[in-house]
Formats: structure tokens, C-alpha cells, sequence
């Protein structure tokens, strides 16, 4: 599949889904904090996934649940802090060192800080900054069992279309720095409560980044990757509160590989995934 084939199947999705609708950052976790109503507030999911991917890359295409919670305090006109963790429980034997299966693969937490500036009307920019801590259990990463990583992060909320990005500086044990950038759209559907999300966004990474997903480029081990655009998602999600605190939702999605000699990279691999389609159903709370 060529890039530009890609670019024209990932817009019909988007088109198609905005058909439908009439209308996030991920579908995991989403560092673009909302602000709470209250000075302390807490929230969670549970989900469970057909595919897991991260820095722009499907890690895994076995069935998986993933869990997250945080905890925000809310400080008015200086901003709010949050602590966060966020786990993947997996099925497939590859993501743990003794073979075996429906075990905790991955297990994450942070701290973040984010900060509202009323641009006009309905318009606020969110900006914020997280440090967060990477562990895979049973398993080391180099030399070290934890992968640390800093983010900045800003989104334009507003009536219409919010972009947003974020960029991730890993320093420990490698380096890069990986960003995502989009834009997304909620619609509030005909049920009170029900919300639609249309979510497109870019995986976008250094040279260092892409040598560490894809490996040596095929054919040319010694020269390096370019910096930029690595591949595109449209993701469509569904929220349905079904109590004061309670919610569900749903959500597809589709991943492809734009840059072509990534796609070379990934082809010449035993299992990789350039083009994927997937999805997830989950429950939310909020206190």
C-alpha cells in the first residue's frame, strides 16, 4: 500500500464517519486533562482491546485489557496536578519473559501538571507538561527495568474542532523523541448522555525513534532514518453515561504506516504490523 493510498482510505474513514455521526489521544491514556468541578477528583477504566499500540507501533495484536486511574487536584487559577498509572494486562506469551500468558505486561505511571489560558468565548488552551515511568515486568529494557520519559502537551479547546499534540522526550536507557499531533470533534448524540468523537492524529518521530521501533533500514544497516511523519490514525468512539458516575464506551479505530521505508522496515519483520484495524470496549468511573 502506498502512502498515498493510505492518506485517501484513512480520509474515506473519516468522511464516512462523519456521515454517519452527523460527529480521543488516544484511546488509552489521554494526557489532555480535562479539568474537574471540584478540588479533588478521581477517575478510572477498564477496557478491553483488540490490538495494542504506543509510540506508533502495534506492539501486540493478541486480545488485551488495559487499566487506568488518576487522582487530580484542582488549584483554580495555578493549575492542576495529577498523579496517574496506567497498566496492560496481555494475553500473548510473547510480552512476558516466562512464556506465559493473561499476565501484567506493562505497568506506567506519572505526574502531571496542566494550566488553562481563556483564549475567548468557549476558547481555552490547555498546556501542561508529565513525567512518567515505564515498567515492564519480568522483563529489562538495556540496562534498567524502567523506561523514563518527560511530555509537553497542548490542546485548543473550542465549539468547533480541537487540535492538540504532544511530544515525549525519552532519556532512559535510550533516547528520542516521539510527538502525536491531530485534531478531534465530540457531537452529543440524540440520548442524553451519549457522546461521538472523531479522533485523526499523526505519530510523528526522530530518526533515533524510528531506528528504535523498526530496526537497521533494510538494505542500507549504516544510514539513518529521516525525522518527521511516520503514520496516520482515525479513531470513532462512542460514550454512553449510564449513571451520575458511571459510563461505557466504544471505540475503532484504524493505524497505517505512511512513511515508506518504515513500511519496508516492518515488512522484512517476522510478525510486524504496517496497516491494522482494531478496537475496544470498556467502563469509566469518575468521582
Amino acid at each position: 500500500m502506498t502512502a498515498k493510498a493510505t492518506l485517501a482510505i484513512l480520509a474515506l474513514c473519516a468522511t464516512a464517519g462523519a456521515l454517519r455521526a452527523e460527529n480521543e489521544e488516544s484511546t488509552n491514556e489521554e494526557l489532555l486533562a480535562e479539568k474537574p468541578d471540584k478540588m479533588f477528583s478521581m477517575s478510572a477504566f477498564a477496557d478491553i482491546e483488540s490490538a495494542y499500540l504506543c509510540r506508533g507501533f502495534v506492539w501486540d495484536t493478541h486480545l488485551l485489557s488495559s487499566q487506568y486511574a488518576d487522582g487530580t487536584m484542582d488549584l483554580g487559577p495555578f493549575g492542576r496536578f495529577s498523579a496517574y498509572a496506567w497498566s496492560m494486562l496481555s494475553k500473548s506469551p510473547a510480552s512476558h519473559a516466562d512464556g506465559q500468558s493473561c499476565r501484567f505486561s506493562e505497568i506506567d505511571y506519572g505526574l502531571r501538571y496542566a494550566y488553562d489560558v481563556s483564549l475567548a468565548e468557549d476558547w481555552t488552551l490547555t498546556s501542561g507538561a508529565a513525567k512518567q515511568w515505564v515498567t515492564f515486568p519480568g522483563r529489562d529494557y538495556g540496562d534498567s527495568h524502567v523506561v523514563m520519559d518527560w511530555q509537553v502537551f497542548q490542546a485548543l479547546h473550542n465549539p468547533y474542532l480541537t487540535p492538540y499534540w504532544r511530544m515525549r522526550y525519552i532519556y532512559k536507557p535510550f533516547m528520542e523523541f516521539y510527538w502525536v499531533a491531530g485534531v478531534k470533534r465530540t457531537f452529543p448524540l440524540f440520548i442524553e448522555g451519549l457522546d461521538l468523537t472523531f479522533d485523526f492524529f499523526g505519530d510523528l518521530g526522530d530518526g533515533r525513534h524510528c531506528r528504535n521501533l523498526f530496526g537497521p533500514k533494510p538494505g542500507r544497516p549504516y544510514s539513518s532514518y529521516r525525522d518527521g511523519l511516520q503514520s496516520l490514525n482515525m479513531v470513532t468512539r462512542i460514550d454512553y453515561r449510564i449513571a451520575d458516575h458511571v459510563g461505557v464506551f466504544a471505540f475503532v479505530g484504524v493505524y497505517s504506516i505512511v512513511y515508506e521505508v518504515a513500511r519496508d522496515a516492518v515488512k522484512a519483520m517476522d510478525n510486524g504490523t504496517r496497516d491494522i484495524a482494531y478496537g475496544g470496549v470498556g467502563v469509566s468511573v469518575d468521582f
